[in-house]
């Protein structure tokens, strides 16, 4: 057997990343592979294997099939469900030649497999309506798909990359900045404070590896991975593990790893490819916080007026009493 269908396999088993880079791959001038230029990510391949599905891949005649169950049930499922991500594509993700059924590869089933913890920590809703803090941060226009790990968000498919001698920049179209990486040797710290965490990276021969721990997880939206579906669940302690695995002049696979074992009962690990691209980034117009935030709170503020209003009316009328009227219009 060749030494590298070899490797490949056990690398499959044990779920540690293999650098398929070749001779051909470009090289910086430190000599590690050439990542730089813009990537997508665009793909119909939900983040969690759909229900009633089991192949972890499916063939180029049960494609089409596929994609058309993945539509219906992200329109039919309940939006938080790791099930109806938000695909943007064309086609389904194929990595290694297979047509994947779920960006999840671990669990075998492709789907999360979670403490009740866990459980009970995504199924956390942000629902404070008291004040702008109460509201997702994605709401507020502060921070949404650009850390890690990176996901497939509709609208925020595209990246760019740059590279120094010590440094890799990693940009995803979004609100969030950059994420400037040193290249250091040493394990994230407990706690940065940030909603992105404390990351440090660094080569692995040819295979780029970033390191996360440490997220704030007070804010609603953080106790899980990013806003909207195919979230999972996020605490201070979780780690986070990427790697950036070139695999052609074209293609980087794009693999990541999530241990934390109060709210998992066994690692994440998915793969996604990222395609070379000739597409720009644009600028992410987040107008949320400027008119739709303020009009959340105003809702709230007159629903609470109407419900002061039913109680007085109420009351009003259990009492005999005229004046109903003049409630409302003071509250309004």
């Amino acid at each position: 057997m060749p030494r590298k269908i070899i490797l490949l396999a056990v690398c499959a088993a044990f779920g540690a990343p293999y650098s398929a880079a070749q001779d051909v791959m470009p090289r910086t001038a430190s000599g590690h592979p050439d990542l730089q230029g813009r990537w997508t990510m665009r793909t119909l391949t939900p983040f969690a294997r759909p229900l009633g599905v089991t192949a972890p891949y499916v063939s180029a005649e049960e494609e089409q099939a596929l994609i058309e169950m993945v539509m219906q049930q992200r329109l039919a499922a309940e939006r938080f469900d790791p099930g109806t991500s938000q695909p943007d594509g064309e086609s389904l993700a194929v990595v290694n030649g297979e047509r994947r059924t779920s960006a999840i590869v671990a669990p075998r089933d492709g789907r999360l497999a979670l403490t009740p913890a866990g459980e009970a920590r995504l199924q956390q809703r942000p629902d404070g309506f008291d004040g702008p803090e109460a509201r997702p941060v994605n709401e507020r226009c502060i921070a949404d798909a650009g850390r890690a790990p990176y996901r497939v968000m509709s609208g925020e498919m595209f990246f760019q990359i740059i590279q120094t001698s010590d440094h890799t920049v990693i940009h995803k179209e979004g609100m969030d900045p950059p994420r400037i990486l040193p290249h250091v040797n040493h394990k994230p710290g407990r706690g940065s404070g940030s909603w992105a965490g404390n990351s440090v990276s660094r080569w692995e021969g040819d295979v780029f590896v970033i390191e996360t721990s440490g997220f704030r997880t007070d804010d609603p939206n953080r106790r899980i991975s990013g806003p909207g579906a195919a979230g999972f669940p996020l605490a201070p302690d979780t780690r986070i593990t990427e790697w950036l695995v070139p695999v052609s002049p074209d293609v980087i696979l794009y693999r990541y790893r999530v241990d934390d074992p109060v709210l998992f009962l066994e690692p994440l690990f998915v793969e996604l490819p990222l395609v070379r691209t000739g597409q720009s980034l644009f600028e992410s117009a987040c107008h949320e916080g400027n008119m739709s935030l303020a009009n959340t709170l105003l809702g709230a503020r007159v629903q609470e007026g109407r419900e002061t209003w039913n109680g007085e009316r109420n009351q009003q009328q259990r009492l005999g009493l005229d004046g109903a009227d003049k409630i409302w219009r003071d509250l309004r």
